[in-house]
């Protein structure tokens, strides 16, 4: 008998389930203040958004076509993918009150 998982269109690929955050962070390296947004974010999402996130990093050095698309000029830089509406955000993230208000998740929301 076989296990075979359905397989996915594109759109399924895409969705992400409700109540579920997307981050996109863009870096530069391993530099201090890309390592601090990073440890930032990681920290907001385990006490804010435990299970329900998922942190791609992206170095533009690395991936430049990546930060092009997302118009990224200045990093580190976050980006909240979904849930819509997209929100950016610049520098290490060490305003948490600022970031969960930013992200949407301060007031109960999230």
């Amino acid at each position: 008998m076989s296990h075979a998982r359905p397989l996915q269109t594109k759109q399924q690929r895409g969705k992400v389930p409700r109540g579920h955050y997307r981050f996109r962070l863009y870096v530069v390296g391993n530099g201090p203040n890309s390592k601090q947004a990073l440890t930032n974010l990681q920290r907001l999402c385990q006490e804010h958004l435990p299970g329900r996130h998922t942190i791609e990093t992206i170095d533009v050095i690395k991936n430049f076509a990546a930060a092009v698309r997302d118009n990224i000029l200045i990093t580190p830089a976050l980006v909240l993918v979904a849930p819509l509406p997209k929100v950016t955000v610049l520098g290490n993230l060490n305003d948490p009150q600022k970031l969960l208000f930013a992200l949407r998740l301060a007031g109960g929301g999230g």
